[in-house]
């Protein structure tokens, strides 16, 4: 299987990895792993954040997607992994958790857990400690109405997350 730290292949699976971060990705998807922003921190340390999407991701986006969510057609899905400083693991909004998220029900989007509301979209966060890690896992569904089939589609990405301990600096 091909490690690609930007990548976007329509017939097979890849990998992008950095940081102690990993996706295994899936056909007809494309992730990319870098450093952006503050991720909310007044240290001016940045940390990882990791994009994937069935669109192709634009070479300047947010953390929380902005410049890649207005284009989303109903059949598609972005991610955001969001990685946080030390101060947030194991806080109130940063629970530890034993596993890693690899579905969340239909249910559980809805169009006003945005970080934008955008018509018909859908999203939900879900913010957790991994491995002494804190993160938010952002997820923005191009259709509210077709959260169903497209959960499935994120299955298929979040199988393949892996997050291993950060190295001691």
């Amino acid at each position: 299987m091909p490690v690609d730290p930007v990548g976007a292949h329509e017939d097979e699976r890849f990998i992008v990895s950095m940081e102690g971060l990993a996706l295994d990705v899936p056909p007809a998807w494309e992730a990319r792993i870098s450093r952006s922003g503050i991720n909310g921190n007044d240290t001016g340390t940045s940390y990882p954040v990791a994009h994937a999407a069935t669109i192709p991701l634009p070479p300047q986006r947010g953390d929380y997607g902005s410049n890649v969510v207005e284009r989303l057609q109903a059949e598609d899905v972005f991610v955001s992994l969001i990685e946080f400083g030390p101060e947030a693991v194991d806080t109130p909004l940063y629970p530890r958790i034993p596993e890693l998220p690899r579905s969340i029900e239909p249910a559980e989007f809805h169009p006003r857990q945005l970080q934008r509301v955008l018509p018909g979209q859908a999203g939900k966060q879900v913010f957790f400690t991994f491995e002494d890690r804190a993160f938010c896992l952002y997820v923005v569904l191009g259709s509210y109405a077709r959260r169903a089939a497209l959960t499935a589609r994120l299955e298929d990405l979040l199988k393949g997350l892996v997050i291993t301990p950060r190295r001691s600096q």
